[in-house]
């Protein structure tokens, strides 16, 4: 079964996410912020995927995918970024950091799904 990390600071989002992929059939865990998810991955890791918000408190998604990265148990890890941020510098700097793939907020679950299928698949 697939397991996805999603981590965001709105409540709400961590809901939808966390409702939409788990009436597909993939195993889900959220985290609110950075710190928590680089605990969770360290204590349930590895993860598949991870789909990770860009503005939250303490860091950014693009620095927490970097940090990921750079784990043990998160180096393997396939990162979406779900964001209202839409500018090409943005984009990029996610790309570089390792980030493969960018939605923007909000999104709708078909868009949602077929970009998990397309990661498990990359």
């Amino acid at each position: 079964m697939t397991k996805i990390l999603c981590v965001d600071d709105a409540p709400t989002v961590l809901k939808l996410l966390d409702f939409t992929l788990t009436e597909e059939g993939y195993s889900v865990c959220k985290a609110a912020g950075p710190d928590e998810a680089l605990t969770k991955i360290e204590a349930e890791g590895p993860f598949d995927i991870g789909i990770f918000d860009v503005n939250m408190p303490g860091r950014t998604g693009i620095e927490l995918t970097k940090e990921v990265l750079r784990t043990e148990k998160g180096k393997s890890m396939k990162i979406l970024i779900l964001t209202t941020e839409s500018s090409d510098a943005m984009k990029s700097q996610g790309k570089e950091a390792g980030a493969k793939g960018w939605m923007i907020k909000p999104f709708n679950d078909e868009d949602l799904l077929a970009a998990v299928k397309h990661l498990i698949g990359s």
